[in-house]
């Protein structure tokens, strides 16, 4: 009898040594991840007894995962969104979907580069076409020195060959013409034209100080740039 008994209590000892897994539970608090970021994750078993291995976690992408039997470490440098599970005995957890996001400061750097390039080769571009470049009175030689004052006035044909310089400028220009011998013209309003009529620039007077046409005028005022060429606001006329 005390044999028989000895055996059952053996028996119930092995029996309670050999606990099965019930679930496994995996949460973070932290759904979304800093690149190169590490975060914990909780790792809940029933019971919780049992200890889980290492291998027993898996995830998508291969991100570094790291467990010392209490916590769940997560790290990765590629973004998107990592699935992370664990089984183990035939059990398996619920998936967690962790994001790690975009690096912005990588992204940022192809565009700047682009920029800086497309940059370059714009002031290469210029610097091997001097023509494209506007004339400035400080760069230019003497014979092209663009020229604001009453002692020389510039020509209607200077002011296109200038207008870059001339619009950009906060100087009132002096511009001496040829009035038509009608002062409005039906599409362009007042006009004043350079000596053989071949260019005109269009006249803003807000004062009416131009009353009779058919004559060489110079007029003084800045210019600014309409859709067909430029116009000047007229100040005073001599």
């Amino acid at each position: 009898m005390k044999k028989i008994a000895s055996l059952f209590m053996v028996l119930a000892l092995c029996g309670c040594g050999s606990q099965e897994i019930e679930s496994i539970r995996l949460s973070c608090d932290q759904k979304e991840v800093e690149p190169d970021e590490t975060i914990q994750i909780e790792v809940q078993v029933e019971p919780d007894s049992i200890e889980l291995s290492e291998d027993a976690f898996h995830a998508t992408k291969d991100p570094d995962l790291k467990w010392d039997g209490e916590i769940l470490r997560f790290t990765a440098d590629e973004a998107g969104d990592y699935q992370i599970t664990a089984s183990q005995d035939g059990i398996s957890s619920n998936t967690l979907i962790l994001s790690v996001k975009e690096d912005t400061e990588s992204s940022k750097e192809p565009e700047e580069t682009e920029e800086t390039a497309n940059q370059e080769a714009s002031e290469d571009q210029e610097e091997s076409n001097p023509a494209a470049q506007p004339s400035t009175p400080e760069e230019s030689d003497d014979e092209y020195l663009v020229s604001w004052s009453q002692n020389d006035p510039l020509r209607v044909d200077e002011v296109w060959q200038y207008g870059d310089v001339l619009v950009n400028t906060d100087q009132d220009v002096w511009v001496r013409g040829q009035l038509p011998q009608t002062i409005r013209d039906e599409k362009e309003g007042m006009i004043l034209w350079n000596e053989d009529q071949s260019v005109m620039i269009q006249i803003e007077d807000p004062d009416h100080q131009i009353q009779q046409g058919n004559q060489a005028i110079t007029l003084v005022g800045p210019i600014s740039k309409t859709d067909s060429g430029y116009k000047i606001t007229v100040k005073r006329v001599f």
